[in-house]
């Protein structure tokens, strides 16, 4: 690639990142936390004045229960009782309970000894700052360690007074983010319905940042921004020019489903990356010809490709649906240089045909296919072996390890094997409703999007929401792109058109066959391979059938301004709640 290139999709990239990274998730969250040794610990608050109270916040860690909270201004009589159930839902995330009470005193006292309570304030009538404590006394004399009750009260620079996805966990981060937070600290983890690659890498954000929205947020952006450039080069081999390259880039920067979906601590932007990338390699190798070039050169991709199977399948199965396309293409290149090992041995044994005699053939090099191909191809299947099945193999079961050596769990191998069936059970047994699911076939019309994040305690007539869907100028065109791409591509006789569609299908036929709960989310792998038939159908267009470059360019336009446009319900942005419901909500199953 030239200067020029490389300053024009490092501009892209950068002015993604920035608007990736912008109110990602705040920095600071509380850390410390106290915990109860068993059921009836409690402790007494005292504030430094009898003050009207209108808000209790709390922010609980890890762990379930259910704690009571009373009030009295003299120490001797309780009143106004209140049960705050602090359950998984509730786990890092500022919970709040509305007050009506006058104290100076406040009591909590717990049922059992699940609770990790990370910070808690409460707030006067009129103000957003917590009330000032003079004393915290533990009911029964704590003041050791995690049981001393002033560590839930010790970083009230940290609390929150009108909570928000910029403080806090929303959606699936209930489970994935705590998960991760488990692995961190050698917790046996929650969340045991997928593999834990993914994970892990949310929890090196954990570790590098701290427990906060911003640490279990950033390693998941940080990939989304990479898709970009990914997708880049992918498109640069496929297509061979620079502009063709740059538009596949600046449609995965401005897909909604791409910005929303990497930018919360789930799972599936890690899935969706391998994925791309070990299609990528297996693209490259596609392309190669063992007769040509060098074994080792032709290995070289298929390493790649395998290694990052591995890692695909050891963040979500999803990349395993893939790896059957793989293995069609695979073996699919295998045929081909079967076909030229049997052409060239006919050749040898019966003559050259008449109809290639006005062709430069060369003996020597059918000669040499003839007696290369078996070698050849048994050493190319030999190093898959490795490379597809024994380290996937070893990446996937070695990713179970922070799992199998947590505290109170065991390292062997029939509790690995416990944790697959778990997984498989759950995907297939699943039996749950939702009111914003969606099936298989509704997914690229976005017929139902998924609205992650509603928020609360907002001003009269504002919002602040996040929805997952897609760019409807991406998905909608991207829908006719495909099939336009499938006809081109086998009138073409494109390789490797044929492998972004094998990718494609790979990603999405499986899902007709799932039973369970889905969302529309889940067609986040498809979007890649959408976008790169997208611009298939546009060079095309414009190279064979003479489209006026000017609608293209509107195209793009049209893309850009609809991101511009949906931005505030894709980032939780603060606006006028008449402006969505308005302009974005174009149809009734459009609920965010």
């Amino acid at each position: 690639m030239r200067r020029k290139e490389w300053l024009l999709l490092g501009g892209l990239t950068l002015a993604y990142a920035m608007i990736a990274l912008y109110h990602l998730g705040s920095s600071s969250a509380p850390q410390s936390y106290w915990q109860p040794a068993s059921a009836g610990d409690g402790f007494t608050v005292e504030f430094n004045d009898t003050l009207k109270l209108e808000r209790m916040n709390s922010y609980g860690g890890v762990g379930e229960n259910k704690f009571r909270v009373e009030f009295s201004t003299d120490n001797t009589h309780w009143s106004n009782p209140i049960t705050i159930d602090q359950n998984y839902v509730k786990n890092f995330t500022w919970n709040v309970t509305n007050l009506d009470v006058t104290a100076k005193f406040a009591r909590l006292t717990t049922e059992n000894a699940g609770l990790m309570l990370q910070e808690m304030a409460f707030y006067p009538t009129g103000s957003d700052k917590p009330v000032p404590i003079q004393s915290v006394i533990s009911n029964k004399g704590a003041t050791e360690g995690i049981q001393n009750p002033i560590r839930a009260f010790d970083e009230q620079d940290k609390a929150v007074y009108t909570p928000g996805f910029m403080n806090g966990t929303y959606f699936d981060e209930i489970y994935h983010a705590r998960t991760a937070y488990e692995y961190v600290h050698g917790i046996k983890p929650y969340e045991t319905t997928h593999p834990p690659l993914g994970k892990l890498l949310i929890s090196v954000g954990i570790l590098l940042f701290g427990m906060d929205p911003f640490g279990w947020r950033i390693i998941g952006t940080l990939l989304g921004i990479a898709m970009i450039p990914i997708l880049y080069v992918f498109a640069r081999r496929l297509f061979g020019k620079q502009e063709y390259a740059f538009a596949a880039a600046f449609l995965m920067t401005f897909d909604f489903m791409h910005f929303t979906q990497t930018r919360i601590a789930t799972i599936d932007v890690y899935g969706v990356f391998f994925i791309i990338l070990m299609y990528y390699f297996m693209y490259r190798y596609y392309m190669l010809n063992f007769y040509l070039v060098p074994l080792k050169q032709t290995l070289v991709p298929l390493f790649w490709s395998g290694l990052f199977f591995g890692l695909g399948a050891a963040s979500k199965w999803i990349a395993i649906y893939g790896g059957a396309g793989l293995a069609l293409l695979f073996f699919l290149s295998l045929f081909e240089r079967y076909r030229e090992y049997h052409k060239a041995a006919i050749w040898l044994k019966n003559g050259i045909p008449k109809s290639k005699h006005k062709q430069a053939v060369n003996t020597d090099a059918q000669r040499k296919i003839v007696t290369t191909f078996p070698q050849l191809s048994l050493k190319t299947i030999a190093w898959c072996t490795l490379f597809f099945v024994i380290i996937p193999v070893i990446l996937y079961a070695a990713s179970f390890l922070p799992a199998l050596m947590a505290h109170g769990e065991t390292l062997s191998f029939k509790r690995l094997i416990q944790y697959q069936t778990s997984m498989y059970d759950y995907q297939t047994q699943l039996k749950a409703t939702h009111p914003f699911s969606s099936e298989w076939y509704q997914w690229p019309f976005i017929t139902r999007p998924l609205w992650y994040y509603a928020g609360q305690f907002l001003p009269t007539g504002l919002t602040s929401t996040i929805v997952a869907m897609g760019n409807p100028a991406i998905w909608w065109t991207g829908i006719a792109a495909v099939i336009t791409s499938a006809f081109l591509a086998f009138k073409r006789k494109d390789r490797g058109m044929f492998v972004v569609l094998v990718a494609f299908a790979s990603q999405y036929l499986p899902w007709i066959f799932v039973k369970r709960l889905t969302f529309i989310y889940h067609f986040f792998a498809m979007v890649p391979f959408l976008i790169l038939c997208l611009v298939y159908v546009i060079q095309y267009g414009i190279e064979y059938r003479k489209w006026n470059k000017q609608l293209v360019y509107a195209y793009f336009a049209v893309v850009f301004l609809l991101f511009v446009m949906f931005y505030p319900a894709l980032s939780g942005m603060e606006v006028s709640r008449h402006y969505v419901d308005t302009c974005l909500r174009w149809f009734s199953t459009w609920l965010f």
